[in-house]
């Protein structure tokens, strides 16, 4: 079986919010979504027989079985990025070609595939950077701007002063009140804020701690200063995470 990517996809799903601008003959720009990402392959079955490749056929299509739920997609040579939750979004319709015996049997249909999830590629292993007290990050993978992630101990008893996390011009406090040998987890990308504790479950919200629910981003190219501080010095065993992604 062979299975040829007929395009690539770039910002599939995209829609515009605009308005437009009475007397001025233009349009106000408002923002941009992409819902999904969809990829269209050429695939083709071949085998010495007709009910072998009635067999590969079945095997084939059982893989895809909506029922086995969305899956990653790693597209061809492009293995450092996949795109996640990925599912079969149309029948497939078989054709015939080249089918006679003696000179093979062949069926060959076009194959597409939908984004259920997160419409953007990500890294297969994602980046991380750990740092203590500061560090000075500059994103230059993927080819789009990220949201990221931030995880450092957060023992932080009632009465004890804030810790101060700062990325770029962002800047949020972590209140006191956090029992000893956990872990703050901030990730902006997914908006999902976490107490861990040493095995890395999550134990209790983060957001009753946090002083505003903003998010950083960080932008290709840019040198941004990361800081997780508490009373003016450095935290020990913080990591960032970038959450790189193309799109």
């Amino acid at each position: 079986m062979t299975a040829t990517l007929k395009e690539w996809p770039s910002l599939d799903g995209l829609e515009l919010q605009t308005a437009t601008t009475p007397g001025q003959g233009g349009r106000t720009f408002h923002g941009a979504t992409s819902e999904y990402t969809e990829f269209t392959f050429d695939v083709i079955i071949s085998g010495v027989s007709a009910s072998e490749v009635a067999q590969r056929r079945d095997n084939f299509v059982g893989l895809l079985d909506p029922s086995r739920g969305p899956r990653p997609l790693v597209v061809e040579f492009d293995t450092l990025w996949q795109w996640e939750n990925v599912m079969v979004a149309s029948g497939i319709k078989w054709e015939r070609f080249g089918w006679q015996r003696g000179s093979g049997f062949n069926l060959r249909a076009e194959v597409s595939f939908e984004t259920v999830g997160k419409p953007e590629a990500r890294e297969v292993t994602p980046q991380s950077v750990p740092f203590t007290g500061s560090t000075l990050f500059t994103l230059s993978r993927g080819n789009t701007s990220a949201y990221p992630k931030l995880i450092f101990p957060a023992t932080n008893a009632t009465g004890q002063p804030p810790f101060t996390v700062k990325v770029g011009s962002f800047t949020l406090e972590i209140k006191a009140g956090i029992a000893s040998g956990l872990r703050a987890s901030l990730d902006w990308e997914t908006y999902e804020f976490y107490l861990l504790n040493a095995s890395g479950a999550r134990v209790a919200s983060l957001v009753p701690f946090m002083s505003h629910y903003r998010r950083p981003m960080l932008m290709q190219g840019t040198p941004t200063s990361v800081s997780v501080e508490k009373s003016g010095v450095g935290v020990a065993g913080a990591v960032l995470y970038p959450n790189n992604r193309r799109v």
